[in-house]
């Protein structure tokens, strides 16, 4: 099975599109899709340009040519820059007209035209400045769109493949030009953006993946210094992300950037079950060296059966729960985690029966301190024992004083992610992008679609009043940045068409004056019959002011407000913007949700296994720790919840209970041994205490090389889960035998 399906994994599509955030079900998302089919996608890459003076012979003649180039590059359906824009006030003082409108108008670098003119009205151009030029003048920004002709029910790949091809040709663009001007090239645009996540994932799995690799191969080899406690739990935990991805491949279903970190994790929790079957035959072997090795192998799996079989259903519990979340790359990750935890518990315990079948057992010496009797722990596990055993009321009024300082941290949790959270500040696309979003008129845009039943209405005044309504929020919210509707257009045309040189012109007739030589910038405001017009404004992404459901909730409120200029027509809002917002908005929610239905889970699980609803929750408590503190730290630094970190505190309980789990069987069999707590401790601390740190520092060691990845989520998700795991384990060791010994929990059983 496994090599068939590893067969399959290089054609795995790994799919990185911001527009699949939500399901089409929710509302922003339905109103976006159902948008696009009158007004098309604005996908298109920003190309960036910087220098002196672009208003010369030599910087139109640059311009031409970098705008020439542009519409080489695969899939890219039209271009469009200051060239584009017609030029009104080359001869500002003289009154126009309109029978010469024609022959007034002219194209930046066209025949006759006064560059220093048009220098002058692109300063304070209300379309192009912060949209196509900055306020100074110095960068100009040639959007390439990306061409979406036929393709209409064709696969998401193969709009991928066009991104990736229109990308690679900017890039390599901006690699010719960037020897050519005097300031390096900037790119932005959501292909941008998409891509260099899509090559950031798939650099993070192929690389990280082998060293991940290396480093929990070397790992168990410096630990247990055996080729066969090396070779078998290495492939044991490689068997189910390599069936898992390649199954992927093989239905068509794609890996996102949550889901990209599948691998990894499904590795490291598959991982300790092989650890706790380590020490159990390690243990076997010494009470019983005359057994045969398969004898020890089948026992040591029946030993940790039970407890193994109860943390996976927890785990997956905990996976369950994320798979119901509404945010679509969340619910992916959860669902195919579900399927692979089931999976690597059923392979782990048949690969490894099935392995040792022919192997001979191996024979061990005593640890010093041990006997057949009793067994002890050393370094720091046996420093962790002392704690719990000397002050356990101490060890739990600390935790309790760490988790109220988290609770704080919590508390400052925000779900405010942008864009560049996503890559190293010192990256390209990461300049690219702030450059470009606070110079050039912000990266996400919100549109606001007024609709009327009435032909041509957005060319009355009735019309146009109601767009300028709609745009006159934006003109206090710090965070705007470009705006282009049928009014700047029609603002813009005043300065030419002055109203004390055309006192009898309408605005309908301006705007139908407009149509005839500037169509193209009309229809990315209005429809053919002026029925349906739209404002969009562009968003300063990284504004560090930046709250967009409190921008949204302000729109809402100003368009209810002034209700009576939407009287005749619909208003809707959508937009990259708030589809985002939305996503972020049910970060928070889908947090609280997943952390409340994965611990309930837990509990029920516990309570099946110990029948005992005091002793369940004692063994609950302490994964309140590892859960609240990471979350705090997040809060405390002021990282925003995005889609990696918000799953953090339900794997944190998951992984965690594993730990916890096996740690109060042992100590539950011990105590019936020997009918003493602190003897129960001490033999569980020196075993399966021994088998969890073991696992812990084996786990951190391999996420250590996440912490190097160029790609955020990755760092992040590297960086929390394994503070989660070192956590939870420390709680497992001392808080929960701590717990043990206040409550006199697990009860010892009554001789017969």
């Amino acid at each position: 099975m496994v090599l068939f399906f590893a067969s399959q994994i290089p054609k795995i599509d790994i799919n990185a599109n911001t527009d699949a955030f939500l399901e089409e079900e929710s509302a922003s998302v339905a109103t976006y899709y159902e948008t696009r089919g009158d007004w098309g996608t604005d996908e298109f890459a920003v190309f960036c340009v910087t220098a002196e003076n672009w208003f010369t012979d030599d910087g139109i003649a640059a311009l031409k040519e970098i705008n020439a180039d542009l519409a080489k590059v695969p899939y890219v359906g039209r271009t469009m820059s200051i060239l584009d824009v017609p030029l009104l006030l080359q001869q500002p003082e003289k009154k126009p007209s309109l029978l010469g409108l024609f022959s007034l108008t002219k194209q930046l670098g066209g025949a006759g035209t006064d560059l220093e003119m048009a220098k002058q009205e692109h300063a304070d151009h209300l379309i192009t400045v912060g949209n196509l030029i900055s306020a100074d003048g110095r960068s100009v920004n040639m959007l390439a769109f990306l061409d979406w002709s036929q393709m209409e029910g064709k696969p998401k790949s193969e709009i991928n493949d066009r991104r990736m091809a229109l990308v690679k040709g900017v890039r390599a663009l901006a690699e010719k030009w960037n020897a050519r001007l005097d300031e390096p090239v900037r790119l932005s645009g959501i292909p941008i953006i998409q891509i260099t996540m899509f090559e950031n994932m798939k650099h993070d799995i192929v690389v990280f993946g082998i060293a991940s690799l290396l480093l929990f191969t070397l790992a168990f080899f410096l630990v247990y210094r055996r080729i066969r406690f090396v070779l078998i739990p290495i492939i044991c935990c490689l068997l189910p992300p390599m069936m898992m991805l390649g199954a992927m491949a093989f239905f068509g279903v794609s890996i996102g950037f949550v889901t990209a970190n599948m691998p990894v994790l499904l590795f490291v929790l598959v991982l300790p079950y092989t650890v706790y079957f380590i020490e159990r035959y390690r243990e076997r072997r010494l009470e019983c060296p005359e057994e045969d090795g398969l004898s020890s192998t089948i026992e040591a799996l029946r030993i940790i059966l039970v407890p193994c079989t109860f943390s996976a259903m927890t785990t997956i519990a905990g996976f369950i729960a994320l798979g119901t979340s509404k945010i679509i790359p969340i619910r992916d990750f959860g669902r195919t985690m579900t399927v692979g935890m089931a999976l690597g518990f059923i392979v782990v315990f048949l690969f490894i029966a099935v392995i040792s079948r022919k192997l001979k057992g191996l024979q061990f010496t005593r640890r010093p301190g041990s006997t057949n009797e009793k067994k002890a722990s050393h370094g720091f596990v046996c420093m962790l024992e002392q704690l719990s055993l000397k002050h356990p009321a101490t060890v739990i009024i600390v935790s309790l004083i760490i988790l109220g300082g988290a609770v704080v941290g919590v508390l400052k949790l925000s779900a405010e992610s942008k864009f560049t959270s996503y890559f190293w500040p010192s990256s390209q696309v990461y300049q690219g992008l702030e450059f470009i979003d606070q110079r050039m008129g912000g990266t996400t845009w919100i549109e606001i679609i007024l609709s009327s039943k009435e032909e041509g209405h957005f060319r009355t005044k009735a019309g146009l009043d109601a767009l300028a309504t709609a745009g006159a929020y934006f003109e206090n919210v710090p965070e705007t940045g470009n705006q282009l509707s049928l009014v700047t257009l029609r603002d813009q045309m005043r300065k030419t068409f002055k109203k004390e040189w055309f006192p009898a012109m309408t605005d309908s007739a301006l705007l139908q004056s407009i149509n005839l030589f500037a169509a193209e910038l009309v229809q990315q405001t209005t429809s053919k019959d002026f029925r349906t017009s739209r404002l969009t404004v562009r968003m300063m992404e990284t504004a560090p002011s930046l709250n967009r459901q409190a921008i949204l909730t302000g729109l809402k409120e100003h368009l209810a407000k002034n209700s009576e200029a939407f009287k005749d027509v619909s208003v809707q809002v959508t937009g990259v913007f708030p589809v985002y917002a939305e996503m972020l908005d049910q970060l928070i929610g889908g947090q609280r949700q997943s952390v409340l239905v994965v611990a309930t889970a837990v509990y029920l699980m516990l309570l099946l296994l110990f029948r005992s609803p005091i002793l369940a929750l004692l063994v609950l408590i302490p994964q309140a720790l590892p859960v609240t503190i990471v979350l705090g730290v997040i809060g405390f630094s002021g990282i925003p919840l995005d889609l990696v970190t918000v799953m953090i505190g339900s794997i944190a309980i998951g992984v965690g209970i594993d730990a916890a789990i096996q740690y109060t069987i042992r100590y539950r069999s011990e105590l019936q041994i020997s009918g003493d707590h602190r003897l129960a401790l001490g033999q569980a601390h020196a075993t399966t205490g021994r088998a969890i740190w073991i696992a812990t520092s084996i786990i951190i060691s391999g996420f250590a090389i996440l912490l190097l990845s160029r790609f955020f989520p990755s760092v992040w998700f590297g960086l929390f889960t394994s503070l989660a795991m070192l956590i939870s384990q420390l709680a497992t060791l001392t808080i929960l035998p701590s717990l043990f010994l206040l409550t006199g929990y697990p009860k010892v059983p009554k001789k017969s």
